[in-house]
Order: C-alpha cells, then sequence, then structure tokens
C-alpha cells in the first residue's frame, strides 16, 4: 500500500531519530574521508610538487615564457601520471569507505522499517535496530555492490556532462585567435557546469534510491540501478518531493547557522584580536552544520527505505 508524503516524511523522521547513531557515523565518515585527503596530499602529493617545481625566475628569465612551460609539463609527465593514479587510488579509497558507510545505514533503516512491522503498537521506538554489530554486517554485505553502483551511475551521468566538453575542445581546437578561445573556453566551461547541476542532483536520488533496493532485496549493482530507475518514473511525485524538502531543510537549517556566525565575522574584521575570542563559536558553528548535513542525510535515506518496504 502506498503511503503519503507526509506519513513517509513522519516515519523515516521516526526512524532516524530512533536510530540516531547513524547520524554520528555519517559525521566520523566524513572525518575519516578528509583525514585521508589530507594525507594524500601532504604525503605524496606536496613533496613532489615542490621536488619539479617550476620557479617564478625560470619563467621570467627566459627568452620564450610559454616554451618553458611547455618543456617544463614535457620533462615532468611521469609527475602528473603519478597524481593522476594517486587520485584514482584515494578516489577509490574513499568511494569503497562511503559505500561500506552507506549499506550498514541502509540496513539499518531496512531492519527499522521491519522492527516496525512486526511490532503491534505503533511509536518511534518500534524503528529502532541500530547495533555496530548490525551495522558492521550490513556495510560487509553490500559495499561491494554499492561501490560499482555509484561508479555505473557516475559514469552514465558524467556523459551528458562530456558533450559540451569535447565541443569546447572542438570549438578551441577550431577558433584561432586567442581571445576567440577564451570566449569558447569560458562558454563551454560555464555550460557544463550548469548540464552538471540537474546531472548530480538526478544522480544523487538515483543512487540513494537504488541503494535501499540494493540492500533491502539484495539485488547486483545494475539491477538495482534499473528498478530503482523505473521505481523513481513511476512515482516520481514523492521521490522528488522527498528530496527537495530535505534540501530545503538543511539549507535553513545552515542558513540560520551562517547568519548566526556572520556578526562575529564582522567584529573579527573590524577587532582583529577578537578572531581567538570567536574561534570556539565557529568550530561549534562548523560542527552543527556537519550534524545538520548528516541528520538530514540520513531522513533522506530512511525516507527512501520507507517507500522501497510498502509492499
Amino acid at each position: 500500500m502506498k503511503r503519503s508524503l507526509p506519513d513517509v516524511l513522519r516515519r523515516g523522521l521516526d526512524s532516524t531519530i530512533a536510530n540516531w547513531p547513524v547520524i554520528a557515523l555519517r559525521i566520523a565518515e566524513s572525518v575519516v574521508l578528509i583525514g585521508i585527503v589530507i594525507a594524500s596530499i601532504i604525503v605524496a602529493l606536496i613533496p613532489a610538487i615542490v621536488a619539479a617545481g617550476l620557479s617564478k625566475d625560470e619563467i621570467m628569465n627566459s627568452s620564450d615564457p610559454p616554451a618553458a612551460i611547455v618543456g617544463w609539463l614535457i620533462g615532468h609527465l611521469m609527475l602528473f601520471v603519478w597524481m593522476l593514479a594517486l587520485a584514482f587510488i584515494v578516489l577509490g579509497v574513499l568511494l569503497a569507505i562511503h559505500a561500506f558507510v552507506e549499506g550498514g545505514i541502509a540496513q539499518i533503516y531496512v531492519d527499522g522499517e521491519r522492527n516496525e512491522k512486526r511490532h503491534l503498537a505503533a511509536g518511534r521506538d518500534a524503528f529502532r535496530a541500530f547495533s555496530v554489530d548490525r551495522w558492521l554486517a550490513g556495510g560487509a554485505a553490500s559495499w561491494w555492490r554499492i561501490f560499482w553502483l555509484y561508479n555505473w551511475a557516475w559514469s552514465v551521468g558524467l556523459l551528458f556532462v562530456l558533450v559540451p566538453l569535447m565541443l569546447t575542445i572542438v570549438g578551441l581546437v577550431l577558433v584561432s585567435d586567442t581571445v576567440g578561445r577564451m570566449v569558447v573556453g569560458c562558454v563551454g566551461l560555464a555550460i557544463a557546469i550548469l548540464v552538471l547541476i540537474p546531472v548530480a542532483i538526478v544522480i544523487s536520488v538515483w543512487c540513494a534510491k537504488a541503494i535501499t533496493i540494493c540492500v533491502a532485496r539484495s539485488l547486483p549493482a545494475r539491477e538495482s540501478l534499473r528498478v530503482a530507475w523505473r521505481a523513481v518514473r513511476g512515482d516520481l511525485g514523492r521521490h522528488v518531493a522527498v528530496a527537495v524538502i530535505a534540501f530545503v531543510v538543511s539549507m535553513a537549517l545552515n542558513s540560520i547557522v551562517s547568519a548566526v556566525s556572520v556578526p562575529m565575522t564582522i567584529t573579527q574584521h573590524q577587532v582583529p584580536s577578537m578572531e581567538l575570542f570567536f574561534t570556539p563559536v565557529r568550530l561549534v558553528s562548523g560542527v552543527f552544520q556537519s550534524m545538520v548535513s548528516a541528520a538530514v542525510g540520513s531522513w533522506l535515506m530512511a525516507c527512501f527505505v520507507s517507500m522501497t518496504e510498502e509492499r
């Protein structure tokens, strides 16, 4: 039986609150991912770039600065290959960790929905299903499928972004003057970004729905994507409404936090010595914004699980 939109939102909120440790897991994941990125930059990228650095004097003292830059790029081709390979490896590790976390979280919400159906008395506590063991089991069972689910979905989505980029490259080849190339490059990049924004939104909703189906029905990655696409198309109104409401709530709460911190920023510019005084408040503000993003993301997932488990 199909639930109404308010019922989906309420059940998603109840499940999110009943399984609140999931929000802490999302925050911990963000910290770990940021730490991995920073560590990879500090340990591998910065030393390599500094060692092969092209100084300003080399460019200014050269009789042909463009040739000097091109020569440096060609001479350090392996550096760029190393940077690309490292970025690819780090991105794979980040995606694998995220897939594990999302798989475990989806499993908790699926268990919560099924627990609530088995309880005779309705209530928020009926959705309680969190345990570290269950989260680890859910992540271990589904992370590989979710990993490829993300790869397939974003490969499809980025094809739409490649079209304006390829047309831009063709335009740069056909146009000979410098001003014309700058115009073509800027316009092409702007169009690619405008295409990327709606594509990213659609892919995010598609992946979130596919993850709930992948976990709830134990389907492979591509089959989960196909079933999710059919489900979203067949019930577009509720899925879009849930995503839009979650986005608006997140933006509203973060805007309130930002509005509170604006006077502190102005005061710091007027009185530089106040910067240290307001640092703890700014840290609390940043933590609160992370909590809001994690909570809203969890709520969105719980709502999608509620719609997936309607049957």
